[in-house]
């Protein structure tokens, strides 16, 4: 089965290759693959700007972000023409015909459509979760794959495959699915769909052959294999339930990650959306951050929470990796390690923590985050190396020692969490520090509370007042105590241990010249500020 689909694939392809790219329809095929990107863009850039200023898109948004066949009237009324069209015909009439849409309706049709694109264009690593959210609206009936996708690949062409009838056919055979048109279906077809031209690309490639992206060279095949060639798909009997299909085994299915929102998060957190929000939106912006505070102000624990909000929804992972002063560029990137091979020692480029993360996370349709804890106790212009470039400029690829190129995938985002007694932020690198957002974190008293309110009937309005007393009198905001020393449902009876297995320790080592300083929150005082 294997070489049958793989032999039939390149059969298939290099009579496409000899007989159509080089047409006079060929030709404007390739052409206008990326110029209608560009127009999308411009499109969708002008009615958001536009919905900014509060005017109204309605008519913008049905004719410029919705794919049109190519005809005197579209041309005439502004449409956007594409060579995927799913509309040949004012789709008002069409759609009202259908008894699918009310002509009251459109405005709000409109607003769906483009809130759905926006969403999608804002975090693509949420697809699941805007597909099912557009499709449960009242006004979404008629709009399948092949009617919003083609803007979505325009807009994130990386993230997003133009999807539509004939692609899905293909796509469907050669990788034995049964994806239906239903948008619902999109995020696995697209994931499906990745890895499938993925794993053809380099069948796809040879003297002779345009120099298109992968995927636009697939899309262009596709339209050939179904419409010029008009392959017959379903004359082929395949039994695909019983069969062992090696040749797409490196197309499982990556587990859907569960949606996270920013409320959720929120809840659990104990912090404000709209700050969290801004938090978001900066990672989003840089694609790598770090959140940094004084000891127990729950860095780890609120990074791990952003990371679980960035993946929900889409078929991305995050994984958690520890800094310490020991950890090196071969640690990280790549380096020679020693190896046993045969009863012989052989020396190896073995590729480290991060270019392992990047390979698997290439391989995930959805947002992938790689937490690095404790980020500043290495010496992070060291183990960065040249990756220090490639923080800046994404879009870019380098060499590596061994003759290897290297790119960051631009679903990677990176968050560190750095703790500001072990080393101040003005010691970091000065170049690192401008590729990343930095995220403040300090003690949040009103966290506490709240989590006391809920969870325990322990009153800590007395020990919010001790915290308070003893950061003041530490005097410094990267050596505070956090709240997270004390977020246990245990609390009365752990508080004791806590203040002096953890907090006299860390206050007896930051006042090593002023022990004095220390009596005066010795737990004997403190358990009876707290009437205990």
């Amino acid at each position: 089965m294997i070489a049958e689909k793989r032999d039939e694939f390149v059969r298939l392809f290099q009579e496409f290759a000899n007989s159509y790219p080089y047409t006079p329809p060929g030709l404007r095929h390739i052409a206008a693959y990326d110029e209608q990107r560009r127009q999308g863009r411009r499109n969708f850039e002008a009615i958001a700007s536009a919905a900014e200023s509060r005017e109204n898109v309605t008519e913008a948004v049905l004719l410029q972000l919705l794919p049109y066949g190519t005809s005197a009237n579209n041309r005439q009324r502004g449409a956007w023409i594409h060579i995927a069209p799913a509309i040949t015909k004012d789709i008002k009439e069409w759609f009202e015909a259908a008894k699918w849409t009310k002509s009251e309706d459109w405005s709000q049709v409109a607003e769906a459509i483009f809130s759905f694109v926006r969403h999608c264009n804002n975090e693509p690593g949420q697809l699941s979760a805007a597909c099912k959210e557009f499709t449960e609206l009242p006004y979404s009936k008629g709009f399948q794959m092949g009617m919003l996708t083609p803007i979505l690949n325009a807009l994130r062409p990386d993230d997003f495959l133009l999807i539509n009838n004939k692609s899905r056919q293909v796509i469907n055979y050669f990788a034995n699915t049964s994806y239906g048109q239903k948008l619902t279906d999109y995020p696995a077809a697209n994931f499906t769909g990745h890895k499938l031209i993925k794993k053809l690309a380099t069948e796809m490639h040879y003297p002779g052959v345009p120099a298109l992206r992968d995927d636009d060279l697939f899309d262009m095949f596709s339209l050939w294999l179904v419409t010029i060639k008009k392959y017959g798909f379903l004359a082929q009997e395949t039994s695909l339930a019983s069969e062992v299909v090696e040749f797409t085994s490196d197309l499982e299915e990556v587990e859907l990650q569960p949606e996270y929102t920013l409320c959720q998060c929120a809840e659990d957190t104990g912090l404000d959306q709209a700050e969290l929000t801004g938090w978001v939106r900066a990672i989003e912006r840089k694609k790598q951050a770090i959140i940094y505070g004084s000891p127990g102000t729950g860095k780890t624990f609120i990074a791990q929470k952003i990371a679980q909000h960035l993946i929900g929804g889409g078929y991305g992972f995050s994984e958690l990796v520890q800094f310490h002063p020991a950890y090196t560029y071969e640690d990280f990137i790549q380096g020679i390690r020693p190896q046993s091979q045969d009863g012989q020692l052989k020396y190896s480029l073995v590729p480290g923590r991060f270019l392992e993360f990047c390979k698997k996370a290439e391989s995930c349709q959805g947002l992938c985050v790689l937490i690095i804890d404790e980020i500043n106790r290495a010496n992070l212009a060291q183990v960065f190396g040249e990756l220090m470039y490639l923080l800046e400029y994404r879009d870019k690829e380098i060499p590596l020692a061994g003759g290897n190129t290297f790119r960051i995938p631009p679903n990677v985002r990176i968050i560190g969490t750095m703790n500001t007694a072990d080393r101040s932020i003005a010691l970091v690198d000065h170049a690192l520090r401008r590729r990343f957002a930095f995220i403040e974190l300090r003690p949040n008293y009103e966290v506490l509370r709240r989590y006391h309110e809920k969870k325990t009937s322990f009153n800590v309005d007395k020990l919010i007042d001790v915290l308070k007393r003893l950061n003041n009198a530490i005097a410094d905001k990267h050596y505070e105590i956090g709240i997270s020393f004390f977020l246990t449902e245990n609390l009365p009876e752990d508080i004791q241990d806590i203040w002096l297995m953890e907090i006299e320790p860390y206050l007896e080592e930051y006042f090593f010249d002023n022990l004095k300083k220390v009596d005066e929150f010795r737990w004997d005082g403190i358990k009876k500020e707290l009437s205990l």
